[in-house]
């Protein structure tokens, strides 16, 4: 198997000695190249420290009563027990790994203050040792548990070094607020100029940090919300197409499906008929 460092992986190095992986383990890693919308959810154990890191792209990780904005370079530890959801805000490409071990909090004393850790300039560094596995899993079928284990120790090191200082970026809190109005609310959002209301800025200013930050018009962003949550209603074999119209926040079942052939090439009927068919339950916002 060839190594395409875009992808989508999912690694589960193999185990070994108990007592060695009390002290740091690696037991999954995920390589995600996702667009912009999808949605990962996990939930973590007891013991588990869930890192998330972008090499390419903007990134969304809601936990707990915890919710952050990544950007190209930056990685999130989850430090405790429960329900997590990355969602992709632009396409790029996202890592995902899963560790556990007594180390891990001793490294990282100075960082784990709080529930949740931020690290800046990080992604190099898991990088490395994300596609390092990635090759031994090419070459041998499963990356020994070993090697995962030293490249884990190394990878902390490199985290342990990270200034804490964050970059500057005016912009960031504008645009972060932005995007979990937009999760929260699309489907009741009457468009930008609401947006920028709530926010106290005008749709200018909002558009122009917006589209520097993230790639893309906040109205662009929120037309693709509210794509990708059509397409999960879609997925219900009992739904109708003016109720997924008005669920996603579409003004009438006309305006949204042109809107959706432009955003995905086929028209709501063709997707409908070529989903994956299965009843939904409690369908959730995109965000906790």
């Amino acid at each position: 198997m060839s190594l395409r460092a875009n992808e989508k992986r999912d690694i589960r190095p193999a185990a070994f000695d108990a007592a060695l992986q009390s002290l740091l383990s690696l037991p999954r890693l995920r390589i995600l190249p996702l667009t912009a919308g999808d949605r990962i959810t996990g939930y973590g154990q007891t013991g588990d420290y869930i890192l998330s890191a972008v090499a390419e792209g903007n990134l969304t990780v809601s936990a707990y009563d915890h919710y952050a904005l990544l950007d190209a370079g930056q990685a999130y530890l989850l430090t405790e027990p429960g329900k997590y959801t990355l969602q992709a805000v632009s396409d790029g490409l996202y890592f995902l790994l899963q560790l556990r071990g007594e180390l891990v909090p001793r490294l990282l004393e100075d960082r784990l203050a709080k529930k949740n850790t931020l690290f800046h300039a990080a992604s190099a560094s898991i990088r490395e040792a994300v596609m390092a596995l990635a090759v031994l899993e090419d070459e041998q079928g499963q990356a020994p548990g070993e090697t995962a284990s030293s490249l884990a120790y190394s990878m902390l090191l490199k985290l342990q070094a990270l200034p804490n200082t964050p970059r500057v970026d005016a912009g960031s809190p504008l645009v972060e607020a932005a995007v979990a109005i937009i999760q929260e609310e699309f489907p009741f959002l009457e468009g930008v100029d609401e947006l920028a209301e709530r926010l106290e800025v005008s749709a200018a200013h909002l558009g122009r940090v917006f589209t520097k930050k993230i790639g893309v018009s906040p109205g662009k962003y929120i037309t693709r919300v509210r794509v990708e949550y059509a397409k999960l209603l879609l997925r219900d074999p009992d739904t109708t197409i003016s109720y997924v119209a008005e669920a996603s926040g579409f003004a009438n079942a006309n305006y949204f499906a042109k809107v959706f052939r432009r955003e995905t090439g086929l028209s709501p009927s063709e997707y409908l008929a070529g989903a994956p068919r299965r009843p939904i339950r409690n369908v959730p916002h995109f965000g906790i």
